[in-house]
Formats: structure tokens, sequence, C-alpha cells
């Protein structure tokens, strides 16, 4: 919550007007945006998805309530829609439906991807959406539990863990220092890009918060969010605080306590849509102030930088300035340090770094 204390602030004084112009990023709202989809949207989703191979009603209902309430978050919702329905397609090619589908077909469609050039990972996460689905479809007597086993049964690639590059210090500092403020959309975009960076937030944490989760308590900000598994969190903002304060000043969204703090330009590029963003957003200004800052986001790892990567790097930044990992696992939410330190990149240097904690030191003439 904002309060009168505010008004002590100094505030960035704001730049003069200027004539509109295009945003720098296009901004476009995408699937299953908003609210959680509610469980009649996911089935009649599936149902029409599957409706074309004569089966879908049936095996629409068996996957919804698993859909509707195993899968957390919109973007799980979408990404095993999309996975289960291109496997559909590929077995629907072969005349197979797919309550015919064999462990068989599971192994042949695993190769074909890894033969394709699909990542590791990719084919690992539509291995485990089929063996989930599978699993479900037995569950209703759809198909045999033998064949649920099998499918289950089926090895996946193996898969490097937690492959997503970071920034570092530096480049996070350059990164933020190329985002123009000479623009609504420049001081939206390095308040977001300012709180990825302090909270350590993951996406839909922050996409999701709204004017009314901002609080004070007269000396610091913090961000009230809603993270993974519905956990409700306060992250303190720091030096975040004030991009995050002169972007809604600025925006004019202050009393706007129950809409969305981050919000969409319109597309002439004035004013604000009064909505949340969609999570493809803030990934496309990483990719854009990487380049305005002279890095290249696809060069750095495998994946290329995206935002996650924005996490990543305050995970890893916090430890290098002498967080320790039980610190830094709260700070993330992890329920697990050791996911916590799969974040966590190594690097040469660390070795001399804990040599010199070594306090097995000879003194005297010995020790000359």
């Amino acid at each position: 919550m904002l309060t009168s204390s505010e008004k002590d602030i100094n505030l960035p004084a704001m730049p003069p007007a200027t004539p509109p112009r295009p945003p720098l990023v296009p901004e476009r709202s995408d699937f299953f945006e908003g609210d959680a989809p509610a469980a009649d949207k996911v089935q009649a989703f599936l149902a029409r998805a599957l409706e074309a191979i004569g089966d879908g009603s049936a095996t629409a209902g068996a996957l919804v309530p698993w859909i509707s309430d195993a899968l957390l978050s919109n973007h799980s919702v979408k990404a095993y829609g999309r996975d289960f329905m291109d496997f559909v397609r590929h077995m629907q090619a072969q005349g197979v439906t797919p309550l015919g589908v064999t462990a068989d077909h599971v192994k042949l469609y695993k190769r074909g991807l890894l033969e394709a050039g699909m990542a590791s990972a990719t084919v690992a996460r539509r291995l485990s959406v089929l063996r989930g689905a599978y699993e479900q479809l037995a569950a209703k007597g759809l198909v045999s539990w033998e064949t649920a086993q099998d499918i289950a049964a089926v090895k996946a690639p193996g898969v490097q863990k937690n492959a997503t590059p970071s920034l570092t210090q530096k480049q996070a500092i350059a990164l933020l220092q190329a985002i123009p403020t000479d623009s609504l959309q420049g001081i939206r975009d390095l308040a977001l890009m300012s709180v990825f960076f302090l909270t350590g937030c993951r996406v839909s944490a922050v996409t999701g918060a709204c004017v009314g989760h901002l609080e004070t308590d007269g000396v610091e900000h913090y961000l009230n969010v809603t993270e993974k598994r519905n956990r409700k969190r306060r992250k303190i903002l720091l030096d975040a605080a004030r991009p995050l304060l002169a972007y809604v000043a600025q925006a004019g969204i202050k009393d706007d306590r129950e809409g969305p703090l981050f919000r969409p330009l319109r597309p002439n590029g004035l004013g604000l849509v009064r909505r949340h963003l969609d999570r493809k957003t803030p990934w496309r200004m990483v990719k854009k102030y990487c380049e305005a800052a002279g890095i290249d986001p696809s060069r750095l790892g495998s994946r290329g930088i995206g935002i996650h990567s924005l996490r990543k790097t305050a995970i890893n930044d916090a430890i290098r300035n002498g967080a320790s990992m039980h610190e830094v696992r709260e700070f993330a939410g992890h329920a697990d340090i050791r996911t916590t330190e799969l974040y966590f990149i190594r690097k040469e240097e660390d070795a001399e770094v804990a040599a010199r904690r070594i306090q097995i030191r000879l003194t005297g003439s010995r020790g000359q």
C-alpha cells in the first residue's frame, strides 16, 4: 500500500512531455491471459483440439482435472496443452488415436524429435507430459494400466540441470543503463527490469502483481507477490523502489489499487491498457535491452538470455556478494536448497576464494 509518506521521497524529475513514438518492443496479448483458466475453459480447449479425431470428449474429460488442479500456472497449462496436442497430431498423421497409443509409438516419437534436432530438455518435457496424460487416462479406465506404465518407462534423454544462462554484474548494470527513460514505456521498462533484478521473482509473480500489492513501512518499500503453489511473499524493493514509484506516478495508476501494476502500452504508444503484461513481453524486453547494451542474448549459454536469466543473475550476485546458500534459498523461494545450488554458476576463481578462507597458517620465522 502506498501511503502519504511517499510525498517525502525525492523522485527523479520527469522529463518534459515529448511527442509520442512507437513502442520500443511489440506488445501482444497471450493465450490464457489473466486469471487461472476455469475447468470448463480447459475442457473446451481440449475438446476442440481433439474433436477431429472422434474421441475428443472422453479424452478431454479425463485430462481436465489433472490440467486444472495439478498444473499450478497458466504457463504450465498452455505448455502442457501444446505438447500433448503436438503428439496427438503426430499420431493422427499415422492413423493412431490417442487411446490407441502404445509405448512403441512414444519411443518412435521421441526418436523423431531428437533426430529433428529438438533440445533434450524439450523432449524430456514432452515425455513428462505424456507420462502424466496417460496415467490420467488409465485412471479413468480409457487405456490399460499396463499401457500407461510402459509409456512411463520410456527413458527421457539426459538433460543438463538449470542450463539457463545468467548475466554478470557488469552486464546487468549495462542492461539497465541501456533503457531510455524519455518515454512512459522506458520508465515502465526500467522499473520492471529493476524489480526482476532486485527481487529475483519468477515472471508470473511480477506480471501478476497489482498496484495495491505495493506497501511501505515508512522506510523501505515492498512488493507482495504470489509465487508458485500460491505462496504469498513480501519482497523488499531496495533500489528498485525509486524507478518503480516513478513509473507508478508517471503512469497515473497510484489510486487504481485493484488494477495491474505493470501494463502493456496501447498500440499507438499513447497510454496503458488496463490489463497485466503477458509473459512474452518481459522476455522480449530482455532481448531488446541486451542488444542495446552490446550483449548478444543468443550467445550466452545454449538457451540464450531470457527473462528467467534475470532471476538466476540475482541469485548468483547475492551469493557472490556474501549471502549464504540458506539465505538465498529463502530469497528465491526454493523448497529444497539443492535447487538453489543448481542455480549457482561455479567458476574457477571460487577455488581460490575457498583457499583464502583456510586459516592453516605458519607464523613467525618458520612461516617466512
